[in-house]
């Protein structure tokens, strides 16, 4: 029957460069195995064949048995199968198939059915086995087994994400379910008529600046017209220009930029001896189908270019006198020059990098993925492309990709894999009257119940992250619909849009076992507070008491900055201490407008990262405001051994913080650091002679950095109050070492300005802490804040 079926469904969908899923639902490995190869032979009878997937976890026994059942079935057939472990399937990313069959028996991970659900070409078929839905909540898949922490058990696993996958199979066209255990057909396609769909052959324009070479490597028109607004970087800028391309997932949107910048980079090869341009985004794994379309796109046009890799991924390409370099956004920020710089799943970069990044150069490219596994959101349309077209020393040209590559429009197999995953959520449409409730602060505080009630909730509660910065993946809805330790929650208008959304995971009450092994290196999954407060604090009993952490949280990006943020914090901290709960904290990466707002808030920062992420380029905070006394003295414990940590090491790992951000991370909380050492008679008299006199500052380096670390030891009430720009210099010429030049641009001021602000800075700090033991003119006694 199911032959039949398969086939009478891939002819119609064929015309229509439409695919078909196929789900067969069975206990008997056997029977599984011959519904598949009956399922491949009906596709194969409907004019199908080719080259397709098998995709199995090889660690199971009962998964082997099905693939060597199914590839004894499928022999002397048309069809070549590759049978993959799904560890394959980043690799496997960027390619195309006929075919492919999941078995998700054992192991249902978002994160592969959402990138292996864009690799088959339209008129292809998709085969997934499952187990029945019942069978299937009775035992944890290997996806549901790394949601485990220490505190919980298997049965406290939850089993959502089965239910939501196997609502939406039976709730959209295009998918066919299948019992192979009763041979029932439980659902059909649902599609009986079909529009044929031809795709249009690509057209370039009549008059071409790029090369005709690469107007014909564009796949859709959609390419074409992307790959013509690179043309306008050939003309000599009067304003800076900027393309903003976006595209939901599988349009081709990264293969048009390697197109793009291959083409008017050799064009202006011929204006210039060198060309160079750089490529950004989050993660070097974004950037790895533009890099290929670069390389095509050069040797079409006769080039041999080198390439350069680190860990098997390109970090150069060069190409006679044409230089492509790799980098992250915060690297980017470093760079001097670049004739072209084309950032990649833009919407995954925070805004003040995107924000600096405009500011700094004048051709530059921002492309985002609008919805797909990548995660990415409107947010970056909405807020950044708006500050673009305000800026009235910038061009900006805009595209919306909407043709897919593989398949035709409308392909039900991807309608169904964006809702299942709620890849294409978006937040509520803000009205006016919902900004008023928003003034008047009348909102509903959700928790999670609430929130997973209503389909509709639910998908404005996840479309607020997919608008947010955040890289959404459906790992990460899966995380939320089944780790026993994470829960969401919400803040809703009265008319139930949901304004903020925050995902929390419960951290600490560990058992004895679990502390001693944390403590001799073990790692303690899903504790990152606790795990840190032990291996670097060496705090064993802070690991008991119970917390949140506060994974990810965003507002509406047509609300922010009134407040929002800061009420859902309250909320929640109500909630925690109603649960008898000891801290909330969070972690992220270290930027200051940011650090800037949790500060605020009363989050103390308990520890830093050593190094910066190789990906984000950031260095890692966590941050810890405790809900009892019990909990306070822990914190302050660790704060105060954070900073003098971080005060001793910004001339080592942290010398490339900002001095905003180390002003920040050294907030006096009220809470002394024991007493530097004094300075020695010697010193004290070298100071004085910098201070008043013509000694230089390198002569006396030593007095103004002890100097510098008892004005930072001390709380406020034992220190003098400093303008902000005396405590960035203190940090960044002082603690960080850095040069005259260097540590006037971190500081904001000129090189001149600093030298003479940080004499007088030497002043104040002497007065305040040696005024007895030395004489000074009168007229300091007046620069001094802080003391009677």
């Amino acid at each position: 029957m199911i032959f039949d079926i398969v086939k009478r469904d891939v002819e119609r969908a064929r015309s229509a460069r439409h695919r078909r899923l196929i789900v067969l639902v069975g206990r008997d490995d056997r029977r599984l195995a011959e519904a598949a190869g009956e399922a491949l032979r009906g596709y194969e009878a409907a004019g199908g064949g080719g080259t397709g997937l098998y995709m199995f976890q090889p660690e199971f026994a009962d998964a082997n048995k099905r693939m060597n059942y199914l590839r004894d079935l499928i022999e002397g057939s048309s069809l070549e199968v590759e049978f993959r472990p799904y560890k394959d399937t980043p690799r496997i990313l960027g390619t195309t198939y006929d075919f492919a069959v999941l078995d998700l028996v054992n192991d249902l991970k978002p994160n592969d059915v959402g990138r292996l659900g864009g690799v088959v070409r339209g008129g292809g078929i998709y085969v997934f086995l499952v187990p029945p839905l019942d069978a299937w909540k009775k035992y944890i898949t290997k996806f549901q087994a790394t949601l485990l922490v220490p505190q919980f058990t298997p049965n406290d696993i939850k089993h959502r994400l089965k239910d939501r996958f196997w609502q939406s199979l039976y709730s959209h066209k295009g998918v066919i379910i299948y019992d192979v255990d009763r041979d029932v057909l439980l659902k059909s396609s649902g599609i009986e008529d079909v529009q044929p769909h031809e795709p249009k052959k690509p057209e370039p324009p009549e008059k071409a600046v790029l090369p005709l070479k690469i107007y014909r490597l564009a796949a859709t028109q959609d390419q074409v017209e992307v790959l013509k607004l690179f043309e306008v970087f050939y003309h000599k800028p009067k304003k800076k220009q900027a393309l903003v391309i976006i595209a939901d997932r599988g349009r081709g949107k990264s293969a048009a930029l390697g197109l793009g910048l291959a083409g008017i980079g050799h064009k202006l090869r011929k204006a210039k001896a060198r060309v160079q341009i750089v490529v950004s985004a989050m993660e070097y794994s974004n950037l790895e189908t533009l890099l290929e379309f670069a390389l095509k796109g050069l040797e079409a046009l006769g080039y041999k270019p080198g390439v350069e890799r680190e860990g098997g991924e390109i970090r150069a390409i060069k190409a006679s006198g044409i230089f492509i370099d790799v980098v992250t956004p915060y690297m980017l920020l470093k760079r001097e020059n670049a004739d072209i710089v084309a950032i990649d799943e833009a919407a995954g970069v925070p805004l003040p990098v995107l924000y600096a990044v405009h500011k700094k150069f004048d051709r530059l490219v921002f492309a985002t993925t609008i919805h797909g596994y990548e995660g990415a959101g409107r947010g970056f349309s909405i807020r950044f492309l708006k500050y673009l077209k305000e800026a009235r020393d910038t061009d900006v040209y805009l595209y919306e990709m909407e043709e897919p590559i593989r398949y035709g429009r409308g392909d039900p197999v991807e309608e169904w894999l964006f809702d299942a995953f709620l890849l294409n959520a978006e937040p509520a449409k803000i009205e006016a009257e919902d900004v008023e409730y928003v003034k008047r602060q009348e909102v509903l505080y959700l928790k999670e119940e609430d929130i997973l009630k209503s389909e509709e909730v639910f998908r404005q509660f996840f479309g607020i992250y997919v608008q947010a910065h955040y890289r959404n993946e459906p790992d990460d809805l899966g995380m939320l619909l089944d780790a026993p330790h994470h829960t969401a929650r919400a803040l809703a208008l009265p008319n139930g849009k949901i304004v903020v959304s925050v995902e929390l995971a419960y951290e600490g009450g560990l058992d004895d076992l679990s502390i001693d092994q944390a403590l001799r290196g073990l790692k303690l999954p899903g504790n990152i507070i606790p795990d840190r407060f032990l291996k670097y604090w060496r705090l064993p009993e802070f690991a008991k008491l119970r917390g949140w952490r506060i994974v990810r949280i965003a507002t509406h990006p047509e609300l922010q900055d009134m407040g929002l943020g800061t009420l859902m914090l309250k909320k929640i901290e109500e909630e925690a201490r109603e649960l008898g709960m000891d801290y909330v904290g969070v972690g992220f990466g270290v930027y200051d407008r940011l650090l800037k707002f949790w500060v605020r808030n009363g989050y103390v920062p308990i520890h830093l990262s050593p190094e910066r992420n190789p990906s984000s380029g950031e260095y890692s905070v966590l941050l810890v405001k405790p809900l009892n006394e019990k909990a306070e003295a822990f914190v302050k414990y660790a704060n105060i051994e954070f900073r003098r940590r971080l005060i001793h090491s910004l001339m080592g790992p942290y010398g490339d913080l900002l001095p905003t951000e180390v002003q920040l991370l050294l907030e006096d909380w009220g809470w002394d650091i024991d007493s530097p050492p004094a300075l020695s008679k010697n010193q004290l008299d070298r100071l004085i002679a910098y201070a008043y006199g013509p000694m230089t500052y390198e002569n006396v380096t030593d007095a103004v950095y002890m100097l510098a670390t008892q004005y930072f030891y001390s709380s406020k009430g034992r220190r003098p109050a400093l303008p902000d720009v005396a405590i960035r210099i203190l940090i960044s010429k002082v603690l960080q070492a850095k040069p005259w030049k260097e540590a006037a641009e971190a500081a904001g001021v000129r090189r001149g300005d600093l030298m003479l602000i940080l004499r007088e800075v030497v002043k104040v700090l002497l007065f305040y802490y040696y005024g007895g033991e030395f004489e000074v003119p009168l007229f300091v006694v007046g620069t001094v804040k802080g003391r009677d």
